[in-house]
């Protein structure tokens, strides 16, 4: 004996509305039973990287199971699949969700195309039984080459293929959220006349407006797929989208916006030496490099960043120290380039150099610093790569950056070359290099670099 949900008309829909209610069921033919109110709708997720998501991730899947627990709708999301895609190394499999507490079931996968899934939509809807298909795929087709009404028109070889398994489907078909990607665009403008012409009583279909408002900066961490603010954008249009098919309430706003960026910190370790510690480290899901903090606390230092896009994982070692000095170090998770909003970092840890045994007559004077020479520069867009000649009796050097007319704490290197990211979208940079032996410091090289687009 089986049962189906089939959606109500749009008067009976504005009534479940009202009352917050998941759909009642029709019964289809003379043996089926109707299901009771409170069954849950089946909502199977199909989708490509931006649906399955990346370890270290919450997934927009998650802001929709989490808007529906809050309204009180009894959902159950179904599919072959249950992961995420894996960074670290990459490929599938990863369960390493920042909150794994939610009904994880989907059927995405990293890389597919709207033209070729990797299961027929037929096969999952036979195995799944969904009430509700929610799609979002197209942009891989677009980046190979696929025109966008070409795939425009798998929606409705999608609607088609459905249908002729369970014809009371409803469907919900997301736009691309990367507009700034060419045919994307035109994709999603061709999709309202393509849904309107599938659209009807039994099988509503509806679109979701997951590329308005939607900002490449500032809701992605990788130019292309979602940090937490763009899962919440998405989430939140795709819920607007089955709140006109009568399922659970439109998104409330405004948005509340979660941080962005890593959650976790690195396990971190570390030994010393004489004049040298070394660092080793295992960074957590999701974070593509780590920023290196530290500060001489002997001394009284604040924390500063000494170095930018360390792996995710390796050691450093670290010269120049000053022995019997306590050093304090932690990093910092990124992914892509988003760095974490709130303190999140590793453990701190010391590292306090070992003094060697007494010389037996003092060392020679040491020479006097001078100012790098030689200085030159590649820029990028939010990147500027300087190199110098090295100064003689130099053991590191200080780079800073002008700011308001006041110079940065800066990133200390030991070697003859830096390259700072994540820098200010701005016309160009000041930038200070300083030659430094212990606790002496030696003049000023300056160089202005103008800005470029690309990368360094």
């Amino acid at each position: 004996m089986s049962r189906r949900r089939s959606f109500l008309g749009a008067s009976c829909g504005l009534l479940a509305l009202a009352s917050g209610l998941s759909l009642p069921a029709t019964a289809h033919g003379a043996d089926d039973e109707p299901p009771a109110p409170s069954d849950v709708v089946r909502v199977l997720l199909v989708g490509d990287s931006v649906t399955q998501g990346s370890s270290g991730d919450w997934t927009w899947r998650y802001r929709l199971w989490r808007h529906f627990q809050d309204a009180g709708v009894a959902v159950d999301f179904v599919g072959p699949r249950d992961d995420l895609w894996n960074l670290r190394p990459s490929g599938p499999g990863a369960t390493s969700y920042v909150d794994p507490g939610f009904d994880r079931d989907h059927a995405a996968r990293w890389g597919m195309w709207s033209g070729f899934p990797d299961t027929p939509i037929a096969t999952l809807v036979a195995d799944h039984h969904p009430d509700v298909v929610v799609s979002m795929l197209g942009v891989n087709d677009l980046l190979y080459g696929r025109a966008p009404e070409a795939v425009a028109a798998d929606t409705t070889a999608i609607v088609e293929a459905a249908r002729a398994v369970d014809p009371d489907l409803a469907f919900v078909f997301a736009e691309a959220t990367q507009h700034w990607f060419t045919g994307v665009d035109t994709l999603n403008d061709a999709l309202p006349a393509v849904v309107a012409g599938l659209t009807s009583p039994a099988s509503p279909v509806a679109v979701a407006t997951t590329s308005s408002g939607y900002d490449e900066l500032q809701d992605t961490w990788d130019h292309a797929h979602a940090n937490a603010r763009g899962e919440v954008k998405i989430a939140a249009a795709v819920a607007d989208a089955l709140h006109e098919l009568g399922i659970g309430p439109p998104a409330a706003r405004p948005l509340v916006m979660p941080p962005v960026g890593p959650r976790s910190g690195a396990t971190l370790t570390s030994s010393a030496g004489n004049g040298a510690g070394t660092l080793t480290w295992q960074g957590a899901a999701g974070a593509t490099t780590q920023l290196l903090w530290g500060r001489d606390s002997t001394l009284g230092q604040p924390w500063g960043v000494l170095a930018e896009g360390l792996p995710p994982d390796g050691s450093l070692g670290i010269t120049s120290l000053v022995n019997g000095h306590r050093y304090q170090y932690r990093l910092q998770p990124v992914k892509g380039d988003d760095a974490p909003e709130g303190a999140v970092f590793s453990p701190v840890v010391d590292v306090v150099p070992v003094a060697p045994p007494p010389l037996p007559s003092p060392p020679p004077a040491p020479v006097a610093l001078t100012a790098p020479t030689d200085v030159r520069s590649v820029a990028g867009r939010r990147c500027a790569r300087l190199a110098w000649r090295p100064v003689r009796g130099a053991t590191s050097y200080w780079i800073q950056r002008r700011v308001d007319g006041r110079w940065t704490r800066g990133v200390r290197t030991a070697g003859t070359r830096v390259t700072l990211r994540q820098l200010p979208l701005r016309y160009s940079w000041r930038f200070r290099i300083r030659a430094v032996r212990g606790s002496a410091v030696g003049p000023q090289a300056t160089i202005t670099v103008r800005r470029r687009s690309g990368r360094c």
